[in-house]
């Protein structure tokens, strides 16, 4: 019998289902995390897991897993989880280093019924508290270096949470915690699996204006949303023989729906933990990709692997760019090094609460031109077809904006989450009825494409800072990060980072402005020094407060 849906998730709102984008479409085989990984062994038992590095949960496994012995430690986690305590409807908060058994913890949560709430790996005192406080209470499943960042000793962790489990900590398990290895050997756990429209998995967005906010999701809500993954696009979708390399942060919600497109059409999974990671170029040599999945901004810091002579990314027939804009320096240089007959960028522009809001492909020749302004990936594409619809509105009214007109974003299709855990009517506050205000401003054309212009809350009145930040990256290739932040009483302030550390000269400087909308004096800092969240985005209230003293010019209302 299913268990009474605990007080805390009361109220929350369900999504609307979604079967197939078309007649013809490939479904995801579950939208059911704690389940993923046993139906992918189920149809695919001897397909290869690679590791960059060996799993936390396992340091003496290695680094090769079929999908069937993958399953088998999600069986192991959760039976360990089960004999900690956790039973169904828990929150278990996953705060560990990123590396794909992130993604074990987690469905071996859901997989006895509770539901994992999956925290990024680098929070500190202010975020980490806040996150698990909203929680009420959960279980957290952590290891001693996330304890160090976030500043939690073992009286905090009485305080915030029911119980906590540490992976790998030896003698610096922290007083009240349980070892993760003094669990091995536990009973095997019941499985209870939540029900299709139930809340749970949350994962959090990125956290790019402050507090990360917990976007809750259910099985029903991801399972719409894994269909652009799954989809076969023409040929162009994933495909059995595929090797499947990816990059991104393991907590984070596009790593379900992977995970779910995974075990519908079971590639070889190439998961990297770590970047940069000096083995990473070897990885790649060993096990030639023809799918890259990374985000935008890595993919600029990746670049170092293009000019490796064992050409690694030859055998890819499509990248793909997940969470915002993607770089036109990045698909081109990525693209060219493809040797496949017709390689493809698919851009998804996305947001954790809704999945893709809106898909583009690009092919070689769209990204022929260097330094084109506005650049091309500006225009991010179009929602889904047959399933969503998008607008443009007033950010003081609220009504519908004509074609052409810039205004915030608003979106409309199935997948969007339940609610923000401990925020709700932060949530409340951007929905309105099925629309969902997305916080950015943009343009939608007559072909009904949508051409992204900034945050809300770092708009630029009269231009667009990411359009200036991917023209200056393209015209300086020397240049490994570009910021571009609205000021109140200047010219927008310009912020940049070089790969050698070295400040760019001002002649080349001047000359990569041409054609640009004044701005002000550059200031570099090296790459580290630029705050960032998790998922590798600039914080850039953060860096426009640490450099100016000044707040946003956008409200922020919708952020």
């Amino acid at each position: 019998m299913t268990t009474a849906v605990p007080e805390f998730l009361n109220g929350y709102t369900r999504s609307r289902g979604l079967k197939r984008i078309t007649p013809f479409s490939r479904t995801p085989a579950t939208g059911r995390y704690g389940e993923a990984w046993h139906i992918a062994a189920q149809r695919f038992p001897n397909q290869q897991i690679i590791l960059s590095r060996p799993a936390d949960i396992a340091p003496d496994a290695g680094t090769r897993f079929t999908y069937r012995q993958w399953a088998a430690l999600v069986d192991d986690v959760a039976a360990r989880l089960y004999a900690a305590g956790v039973r169904p409807w828990d929150r278990v908060a996953v705060m560990k280093a990123n590396h794909p058994d992130v993604q074990v913890v987690g469905s071996a949560a859901a997989r006895i019924g509770a539901i994992p709430f999956q925290l990024a790996w680098n929070h500190g005192n202010e975020a980490a508290t806040t996150l698990l406080d909203r929680m009420e209470q959960p279980f957290l499943v952590t290891d001693p270096g996330r304890l160090e960042i976030a500043e939690l000793d073992g009286q905090t962790l009485t305080k915030l949470t029911r119980g906590t489990i540490v992976i790998g900590a030896g003698s610096r398990l922290p007083s009240g915690a349980v070892s993760f290895e003094s669990l091995a050997g536990s009973p095997a756990a019941p499985v209870e699996l939540r029900a299709f429209d139930e809340p749970m998995v949350a994962t959090h967005t990125s956290g790019t204006t402050g507090i990360p906010k917990l976007a809750l999701h259910s099985a029903e809500t991801l399972h719409a949303i894994a269909h652009v993954q799954t989809e076969r696009w023409g040929g162009m979708g994933f495909r059995h023989s595929d090797t499947f390399a990816f990059f991104d942060p393991f907590f984070h919600q596009h790593t379900l729906t992977a995970l779910f497109a995974i075990a519908t059409v079971g590639p070889k999974y190439l998961a990297v933990a770590d970047v940069p990671d000096e083995n990473i170029a070897d990885l790649l040599a060993e096990h030639r990709p023809t799918i890259v999945d990374m985000l935008p901004n890595m993919y600029l810091r990746q670049e170092h692997l293009l000019d490796d002579p064992r050409s690694l990314f030859k055998q890819v027939r499509f990248y793909i760019s997940s969470f915002d804009a993607v770089h036109t320096r990045s698909i081109r240089k990525f693209l060219n090094a493809s040797e496949a007959r017709l390689p493809v960028w698919v851009q998804s522009w996305s947001q954790t609460e809704n999945g893709g809001l809106v898909l583009r492909p690009y092919f070689k020749p769209m990204v022929r031109e260097v330094g084109q302004f506005p650049p091309p990936t500006q225009y991010m594409g179009w929602p889904l077809p047959t399933v969503a619809k998008i607008r443009i509105t007033d950010p003081a009214s609220g009504k519908e904006l004509p074609k052409g007109e810039v205004g915030l974003v608003e979106i409309s299709q199935p997948g969007r989450c339940l609610a923000y855990v401990g925020e709700q009517r932060r949530h409340d506050n951007k929905v309105n009825g099925w629309w969902w205000n997305t916080g950015d401003l943009g343009i939608k054309s007559r072909s009904g494409m949508i051409r992204l212009v900034d945050r809300e809350i770092d708009r630029i009145e009269g231009t667009s800072g990411i359009a200036i930040e991917d023209v200056l990256l393209d015209r300086l290739p020397e240049a490994s990060e570009v910021i571009v932040l609205a000021r109140r009483e200047a010219e927008p302030g310009v912020v940049y980072a070089t790969y050698s550390g070295q400040e760019i000269a001002p002649q080349r400087w001047r000359a990569a402005l041409a054609g640009l909308p004044a701005l002000d004096a550059p200031i570099r800092l090296d790459w580290d020094a630029i705050p960032r969240t998790a998922t590798w985005k600039v914080k850039r209230v953060a860096l426009r407060q640490q450099l100016f003293n000044e707040a946003p010019l956008g409200t922020g209302s919708w952020s």
